[in-house]
């Protein structure tokens, strides 16, 4: 997996692919490959009722770090307060998370990480940004429209994201007792096993390393933040979640994926400064591999 970063990446730099060629393959991935690699861990896995725990523990698990950041990063420029409230929360669970996870334990184990995901990509998806952007007091095009509006704006972030629409279709599914067609499980298949090497293909792509002291700087302050959230949310999935010790290790290599898409994208709309954005998932990204490998290795359970 590291492996296809680097050697996408390389291609780019000797311009095989261009800088804005991410954008193809980040389509892929949220909309064709992601989507039918979340309906195939539901279609060919029991969920058992208790993993809704998994839903409420990611929610928190991505709201907190928020508000946290907020107050630590006080006294910074708003610009850089917003990246670092955008990129210290929130995990890539989807696009990063669920490829690595599942070759590393099997096909079944998507299943934990998609419930886990549904809370996060609650805040992840749409949620951030708004409180971001009214907590910094940071310029929006929306802020003189009527309250109505705003929650019609709000909601569409949630239901154009196909991912997400999947999420909660599968949710619908399994409170009603709903099986996935078998045909459907055969037509979605080859897209599904295509999501890692397109995810990661994605990461490459999107690399590009800062040339600004100060950009440099505020990537190693997302970077400390996310290494002591993910240091918490591991230990507190391992002690306190009610769940067998295989999918609490799936939720302790989840606590170490790297910086969100989403963040990537309401960091460029924020501050305009993509190039930070994206090596900031980039570095994440890597960072998160290695720690995941060593982590599964060396738990009880691996």
């Amino acid at each position: 997996m590291l492996l296809v970063i680097i050697s996408v990446y390389l291609l780019k730099r000797i311009h095989i692919f261009s800088d804005k060629s991410y954008k193809v393959v980040q389509g892929l991935v949220f909309n064709l490959t992601l989507p039918c690699a979340i309906v195939m861990s539901f279609a060919t896995n029991k969920h058992p009722m208790n993993l809704l725990w998994l839903v409420v523990f990611g929610l928190f698990a991505c709201m907190i770090p928020l508000f946290i950041v907020y107050f630590g990063s006080h006294g910074d420029e708003p610009r850089y307060r917003a990246y670092q409230m955008l990129n210290a929360s929130g995990l890539n669970i989807g696009a990063f998370c669920l490829p690595v996870v599942q070759t590393f334990m099997g096909p079944s184990a998507g299943l934990p990480v998609i419930m886990l995901d549904i809370g996060n990509a609650i805040i992840a998806t749409a949620a951030s940004l708004t409180i971001t952007r009214s907590l910094l007091h940071l310029g929006s095009p929306t802020k003189n429209l009527p309250l109505s509006l705003k929650i019609k704006n709000i909601a569409h972030d949630f239901y154009s994201s196909i991912s997400f629409d999947c999420y909660m279709l599968m949710l619908v599914f399994m409170f009603a007792g709903w099986t996935v067609p078998q045909w459907i499980v055969t037509l979605i298949t080859p897209f599904a096993n295509a999501n890692a090497f397109a995810a990661m293909a994605m990461i490459g792509l999107m690399m590009e390393i800062p040339d600004n002291h100060k950009d440099r700087s505020e990537l190693g302050k997302v970077i400390a933040w996310r290494f002591l959230f993910s240091i918490i949310i591991a230990l507190a999935a391992w002690f306190l979640l009610p769940l067998d010790e295989r999918v609490r290790e799936i939720v302790v290599l989840a606590a170490f994926a790297p910086v969100t898409i989403f963040s990537t994208k309401f960091t460029d709309s924020l501050t305009g400064n993509a190039k930070l954005a994206g090596f900031s998932l980039t570095v994440t990204a890597v960072i998160g591999l290695v720690i995941m490998t060593v982590l599964h290795a060396v738990l009880p359970v691996a």
